[in-house]
């Protein structure tokens, strides 16, 4: 199975890219979401974990370009932002969790095999 990690945070990107590596997951960590279709297209991620701050094009976009594409990938927001007005936005635009950092590694390990068999 393959996961997808946005994040610009490097200590957050490596930590969860490794954290799923080390249990068979074929994991890709970028730093931005500047070439998010073209990621998404090449790499056919089966779980999208996107944050929302990052420089250039944000979260939010980055999951409207993805819908607006036709991908039907399962995108859980990971955001340090609380306020019930992103997670609504979220959910709006089609992510299906939303996620406040800090997160436990393992929630979000359970969250993507749930995602994955389509639960």
């Amino acid at each position: 199975m393959k996961v997808l990690i946005v994040d610009d945070e490097r200590a957050i990107g490596k930590v969860l890219k490794t954290a799923f590596e080390n249990r068979g997951y074929e994991a890709l960590w970028v730093e931005d979401a500047e070439n998010i279709l073209s990621v998404v297209e090449e790499f056919k991620p089966d779980v999208i974990l996107l944050d929302i701050n990052m420089p250039g094009k944000s979260g939010f976009e980055a999951l409207k370009e993805i819908r607006d594409a036709g991908y039907k990938t399962p995108v859980v927001m990971v955001s340090v932002l609380s306020q019930d007005f992103n997670i609504e936005k979220a959910y709006n635009l089609g992510a299906v969790d939303y996620v406040v950092k800090p997160v436990s590694i393992n929630y979000l390990i359970r969250k993507v095999e749930q995602l994955a068999k389509g639960n």
